[in-house]
């Protein structure tokens, strides 16, 4: 695993090497993610994705030489925190009750599906 170190200003070749080492990482979880949702996986990747959001929060807070290095650690920062807030709101479904693993929403966004409904004898 590829950790971020914060002591002084990336350079853009360093900076890169860490944030595709990340990017890497991310989408890793988000497919262990999508694992556990699905129920393939019966426990969710936590300590994976503690380390990578310790390794996001270190990034965040490391300078940047150039300007292109520090809105790509900006857009890989944003889309971390996108998928968390995803993540976080599916755990917090599952832990109320809400959600089960491998079983879909339901279409229509809570309406009820009306071609399901027993059609009435005349």
């Amino acid at each position: 695993m590829a950790t971020v170190n914060s002591k002084g200003p990336l350079g853009s070749d360093r900076a890169g090497q860490q944030m595709a080492a990340i990017e890497n990482r991310l989408e890793h979880l988000r497919r262990k993610f999508q694992m556990y949702f699905n129920g393939f996986d019966r426990t969710p990747p936590i300590t994976e994705f503690e380390a990578l959001k310790r390794d996001v929060r270190d990034l965040q807070q490391s300078g940047f030489v150039t300007a292109q290095a520090r809105f790509k650690a900006q857009n890989l920062v944003a889309r971390f925190q996108v998928q968390r807030a995803l993540w976080d709101r599916e755990l917090q479904r599952r832990e109320e009750g809400l959600a089960r693993p491998g079983v879909a929403a339901p279409k229509g966004h809570g309406r009820e599906d009306k071609s399901l409904e027993p059609i009435d004898d005349l």
